[in-house]
């Protein structure tokens, strides 16, 4: 009955409504002890920056809305000790007393990005923000000591569910959309895609495991929906991306909304907190390939990550033009159709298909270059040298289908 009341609750919902798909992974659910913490971002601001932070304690690198020009509102980051943070917006927590501005998630972030090493510190300032931050969300954070929890964290209280306490997540990993556990679930949203999470995550932790490439190329794209039960990567292709082929497209991870993703890759116990990998998908994951980056690194990060004043970064543009080919009603319900054989077809031309050998290529350099580090022997010219190499194929990925980066 339960499951009924959540099911008919998510329909009820409307399918403008943005939301956000996350999961925290903790070391003994991975196959080499490194924690994962994953954001599929959501909101109606499609434009999004890389955004280098420094004069707090710790120095960061955070996602932001590339209208911040202020840089105030940081969505999803890590920062110089490991410590790193995402959110999903909860709809079903009780706070009817607090009467201050709401929507504050971001400047919270920003602020524990700046402070925070740990797990402890961040639970301190909830404690010290109490009453006074105009927060609804489920934040979930890992840090360089292998902690790994959610935060289910409304203006006043917070509950904590710890990745690494096996009766909270028997596991190892604990996942989130819309919703927190301990509010109330007719209020709640974002059902379906935690169920479509809930099944994939279930598949992947007793099959291949839960890795980047896991979540890169099973997740972050992933065309499932847990309703309806259609697998658009399964179904019968369209014959090319020349003739429209139109798909509902409502209620998948990966949506028209979907704006970026992050896989923040953690380190091992004593590992440096320096090795913390950023795995960026900075734009939509069906147009936007992946790339590391790191807080030590920020300097030799390429410039078309990061934005001018008031404006998103090259790479985003370039994921927004050609994911707008994608979707080519023009019409607010045309955001829920999907020109699915732009995407994927039989001739392979889709920007998915195409993005997947993109997206190989640069997890197997980002990868021999975190060796590397690992090894002590990188230096910032190995750096400079693999990101230039990678940004050869991002030129050459969007540049195949007519796209200047």
């Amino acid at each position: 009955m339960r499951s009924i009341i959540f099911l008919c609750s998510a329909l009820l919902i409307s399918s403008h409504l943005l939301a956000c798909t996350s999961a925290v992974i903790s070391g003994r659910a991975t196959r080499d002890g490194r924690p994962i913490l994953w954001k599929q971002r959501d909101t109606g601001r499609l434009e999004n920056k890389l955004v280098y932070h420094t004069g707090g304690t710790y120095a960061f690198l955070g996602v932001h809305d590339a209208e911040d020009s202020a840089n105030a509102e940081m969505f999803m980051g890590s920062n110089a000790v490991g410590f790193s943070i995402i959110n999903t917006a909860s709809y079903n927590l009780a706070y009817p007393e607090y009467k201050g501005k709401m929507d504050e998630e971001g400047i919270l972030m920003k602020r524990a990005l700046a402070s925070c090493a740990t797990l402890a510190e961040f639970e301190a300032l909830l404690q010290e923000t109490k009453g006074t931050r105009g927060v609804e969300a489920n934040f979930g954070v890992v840090d360089a000591k292998g902690g790994a929890a959610f935060y289910e964290t409304d203006p006043y209280s917070f509950t904590k569910y710890d990745a690494n306490d096996p009766t909270v997540a028997p596991h190892g990993y604990l996942l989130r959309t819309n919703f927190s556990a301990s509010g109330t679930p007719e209020r709640g949203q974002g059902y379906i895609r935690y169920q479509t999470e809930t099944d994939l995550f279930q598949w992947g932790f007793l099959g291949e495991g839960l890795t980047v490439n896991f979540i890169l190329n099973e997740a972050t794209t992933c065309l499932r929906h847990s309703l309806t039960g259609v697998d658009l990567a399964r179904g019968p292709l369209p014959e090319s991306g020349v003739t429209p082929s139109i798909v509902s497209f409502a209620d998948f991870i990966v949506r028209y909304s979907t704006t970026a993703s992050l896989i923040i890759q953690g380190v091992a116990q004593g590992e440096p907190a320096s090795l913390t990998t950023l795995w960026t998908v900075l734009g939509s994951p069906l147009t936007t390939p992946v790339l590391p980056v790191w807080v030590k690194y920020a300097d030799q990060i390429p410039p078309q990550l990061f934005a001018g004043h008031n404006r998103s970064s090259a790479l985003n543009d370039a994921s927004l033009r050609l994911k707008d080919r994608c979707f080519p009603l023009k019409v607010p319900e045309g955001r829920s159709y999907l020109d699915f054989g732009k995407v994927m077809n039989r001739e392979g031309t889709g920007t998915l298909q195409k993005l997947r050998a993109v997206d190989a290529l640069l997890v197997g350099e980002g990868s021999r270059l975190i060796e590397l580090m690992r090894s002590g022997k990188a230096k910032d010219s190995d750096v400079r040298q693999s990101y230039q190499e990678m940004m050869k194929a991002v030129d050459g990925y969007y540049g195949s289908f007519g796209v200047d980066l």
